[in-house]
């Protein structure tokens, strides 16, 4: 079974995918984690950048390898795991540039193909059901309040020992929002199919159940 989980940033897709994964016994591919690698080789050769290219990205594909794994993913940039430097706010800034580059989500939603083949699994992200697995049995959309996802971010920072101020990461929210939406090719939307769950004020427990039952259900 192939199930796909999208949702804006900070709308429970990541942990609830996870959860699932491990519930259902089957590989887990947060997409995320390859636009943060691409952007952690960015800042590596540029610094800080306001802008991102295809000419700047397509030499640094091969340089990065994600691993589907029952209830994680796996990621290595130059063959060295990195999950710690990528989950920083600084590479979550530069990932939303490179998100913005229609050539980079072709060839990279290609790549995802080719990792999941036709095993099961459970990919997370922002195209999982309309580009890189638009034929899952099962398409759930996560969403949740801008205030509430904002809080959520400010609470995972604060409990990795990372100060955060909750108004700017509320205008991050807000500006990646409208620049993922706004994009002439790819815009971020749910599948047509897909079924939305608003996770406001819901534990992370109560949405799992629901997308496992979900699941019962479509097999």
């Amino acid at each position: 079974m192939k199930i796909a989980i999208d949702g804006p940033a900070a709308s429970g897709k990541s942990a609830v995918a996870r959860e699932v994964s491990r519930r259902l016994g089957i590989p887990y591919l947060e997409s995320g984690l390859a636009y943060r690698a691409f952007g952690y080789l960015i800042l590596k050769r540029k610094g800080e950048v306001t802008k991102v290219s295809w000419e700047d990205l397509k030499p640094l594909f091969g340089l990065v390898e994600l691993v589907p794994r029952v209830g994680s993913t796996e990621v290595r940039v130059e063959g060295k795991k990195v999950e710690e430097y990528v989950a920083t706010e600084e590479v979550g800034g530069v990932a939303s540039l490179i998100g913005a580059v229609p050539e980079f989500r072709e060839e990279i939603n290609r790549y995802f193909r080719k990792v999941i083949g036709d095993s099961q699994i459970v990919v997370e992200g922002r195209d999982a059901g309309t580009h890189i697995i638009p034929e899952a049995e099962l398409k759930i959309f996560l969403t949740a309040s801008p205030e509430e996802r904002a809080r959520r971010r400010v609470n995972q920072l604060r409990e990795k020992g990372v100060e955060a101020d909750y108004g700017e990461i509320l205008r991050r929210i807000l500006e990646r929002d409208r620049r993922d939406m706004e994009r002439e090719k790819y815009p971020f939307r749910p599948a047509e199919d897909a079924i939305v769950i608003d996770t406001t004020g819901r534990s992370v427990e109560e949405v799992v159940e629901e997308v496992i039952a979900l699941a019962r259900h479509t097999k």
